[in-house]
């Protein structure tokens, strides 16, 4: 604050605190400011003459003020001012009775508010009743300057204190307030089991009691009464809640489960609890029995085991999660086989003595051809086409044989197996026939030339589609899945050593997918070809000509397998319904698409779709439906159903 700001701030507040003449007393005007970094002693100058009120400063007060007021105010508001002030510089009043001081705020719990001769130095010996020495040292140590001196004796309860006198005052009276008798709640702790006066000597023992509190036994209630602090009483109700638990007393429950199996649980359950509790004991007293008629466990065991079996058994016995696998096997192959070839020769004497003859897979040789003719048999040429000619003068003539054939055999197979099943069970479905194949045979041939008690061994095959899964749902939605595929047929092919050959395609893996999507298993592409190639060594190059004098036929196969596979993860009923009535609409859709037109003439074509169109889960199973659709549908017709009377 500069010198003319300063005279002007200090003038107007004197001319404003002046002095009436004949009056009694000063007569308090109005003040008015206009600061600007003023320095804070010479503001405390101003506030005491404004207001009559006496400050000692403490040789910390330092600082600058900025006090802007629009108008003027009176000593009541511009103390409060002052009081604003000070706080905002770290500063605080201690009241007395002729002068207030002004110190900072860490030094003002040292002192003691009040009248004058607080400065002299005491030492005072303070004696406790109700509370211990050491609680009372940790509240007032915090308030007492740096020079004062305290000390304690915990056996007489007193606390010895040298302080200024106005301080020690002030830390006396603290101390009268916290030295008040405590109203310690009574509790009484009730034992079921333990003797209540063997408790209280552990209790005694273990020296749990602080001075002052107190721990007794009623005899008549079998309980410990216990004065003290909230610490005591948890202290002895936690101790008391151990002693008085009963050992070795078995108790017996009867669990019924919901979901998992009985006899599975109790194997699980029991391992879990063979090694539990303080070195085994008492895992030879619990006894688990399954009964497997209404799936409950019978329990028995110690009763303070009993809770946490029952705990176990029922997070066991949880709703399983299923799982919907469905599966996919495309299968197409196609066979080419392609023939072409000539054959003639000369006849004397009725045989053919030269000329070019090939021995090729389904077509018969010149020779025998000439033979059949001769003989007046019927002559097969095989399939395919064919152009032959015999001329014959006499026992000699001359025979030609051409023949070529082209042909594609092609199959396809689409299977969609699909198939529900629980969260780590094993699941199968198979779609096959049951073929016997003969596996061995045995004749006792005896003195005649018919045998003795023939017999043959037989053995039956399952020659179709099987499909066999075991998933198991991971935490994360994964579903990991062992599976065993197989896809066989007959080949219509007859063996040499006897019995018809079968095709087998099969597949074993265990693969890792998440739920809904599609993984495939295994795929096939196979591509083969053969030829069979005969010729005349040297002619059958001639031009032109060569080829009278070379035959061939050529095979081609080609074969595609792919097997796939897509778990759906089915959590809730609902969810259940609505996968049942996706797949019910589209095996609805493939039956109509394979089911004859009925032209509406005798004998009618029986109605062949799935009686179910998704909407009604019930539909298939309405006995009144599926009669009223066949008495409508089939000639002649069904009988009614059976209808009971009310009478």
């Amino acid at each position: 604050m500069n010198g003319l700001t300063w005279m002007r701030a200090a003038l107007t507040a004197l001319m404003l605190a002046g002095v009436t003449l004949g009056s009694a007393g000063p007569l308090r005007a109005q003040v008015a400011l206009d600061l600007r970094d003023a320095d804070l002693r010479s503001f405390v100058q101003i506030v005491s003459e404004a207001t009559g009120r006496n400050f000692v400063l403490d040789p910390n007060v330092r600082g600058t003020v900025t006090v802007l007021a629009s108008g003027t105010m009176s000593p009541a508001a511009l103390y409060e001012v002052f009081l604003n002030v000070l706080e905002l510089n770290r500063l605080t009043i201690v009241e007395g009775v002729e002068a207030d001081r002004i110190v900072p705020l860490g030094t003002a719990r040292e002192l003691a508010p009040g009248a004058g001769g607080t400065g002299g130095y005491t030492t005072r010996v303070i004696e406790l009743e109700n509370t211990q020495p050491g609680e009372v040292v940790e509240v007032i140590r915090p308030l007492l300057p740096a020079e004062a001196v305290i000390s304690t004796v915990p056996a007489a309860r007193l606390i010895i204190l040298s302080d200024r006198t106005g301080n020690l005052k002030r830390i006396t009276d603290l101390i009268d307030r916290l030295d008040v008798p405590r109203e310690n709640p009574i509790e009484m702790v009730r034992l079921r089991n333990a003797d209540a006066a063997e408790v209280l000597q552990v209790v005694q023992a273990m020296n749990l009691v602080p001075d002052g509190a107190s721990v007794t036994v009623d005899r008549r209630s079998n309980a410990l009464v216990v004065s003290g602090p909230p610490e005591l009483r948890n202290q002895v109700r936690q101790l008391a809640g151990r002693l008085d638990t009963q050992r070795n007393t078995l108790s017996s429950a009867a669990i019924q489960l919901n979901y998992a199996d009985a006899a599975a649980i109790a194997d699980v359950v029991l391992r879990g609890f063979a090694n539990a509790g303080e070195d085994g004991a008492g895992a030879g007293q619990i006894r688990i029995v399954p009964e497997p008629q209404s799936n409950t466990l019978l329990v028995t065991a110690p009763q303070e085991r009993l809770q946490d079996i029952a705990a176990m058994i029922r997070h066991l016995d949880r709703r399983p999660t299923q799982v919907l696998v469905e599966a996919v096997i495309f299968e197409m192959s196609v066979e080419g086989f392609a023939d072409l070839s000539s054959q003639f020769g000369g006849i004397v004497n009725n045989a053919v003595v030269g000329g070019v003859q090939f021995a090729l897979e389904g077509r018969p040789s010149l020779t025998g051809l000439v033979s059949s003719v001769l003989k007046g048999e019927d002559v097969d040429t095989g399939s395919g086409g064919t152009l032959a000619g015999l001329r014959q003068r006499g026992d000699d003539g001359f025979a030609a044989f051409l023949s070529a054939i082209a042909q594609t055999n092609s199959t396809r197979l689409l299977s969609t197996p699909s198939i529900l099943t629980l969260n780590g069970e094993e699941a199968e479905i198979v779609v096959a026939q049951n073929v016997p194949f003969v596996t061995g045979s045995f004749a006792t041939v005896g003195e005649s030339a018919l045998p003795e008690n023939p017999f043959q061994t037989i053995e039956r095959q399952d020659v179709g589609l099987t499909l066999n899964v075991t998933p198991q749902i991971n935490a994360d939605g994964t579903v990991r899945m062992v599976v065993k595929q197989e896809v066989s047929n007959l080949t219509n092919s007859q063996s040499s050593a006897g019995g018809e050959i079968t095709a087998r395609r099969a597949l074993s893996t265990t693969v890792l997918v998440r739920g809904g999507n599609v993984i495939m298993l295994g795929g096939l592409l196979e591509d083969g070809f053969g030829t069979v190639s005969q010729r005349v060594p040297g002619l059958s190059k001639l031009p032109l000509f060569g080829g009278l004098f070379r035959g061939k036929n050529a095979s081609k196969d080609q074969r595609v397998l792919l097997v796939m596979l897509r778990p759906r993860v089915v959590k809730t009923d609902k969810e259940a319904a609505r996968l049942t009535r996706e797949l019910a609409r589209d095996a609805k859709r493939a039956s109509l698409a394979i089911t004859p037109p009925d032209v509406e003439q005798y004998p009618r074509t029986p109605l062949g779709a799935l009686p179910f169109d998704g909407a009604d889960l019930n539909q298939p199973f309405d006995a009144g439906f599926i009669d009223d659709v066949a008495q409508r549908r089939n000639l002649p017709p069904l009988p009614s159903r059976l209808r009971f009377s009310a009478d």
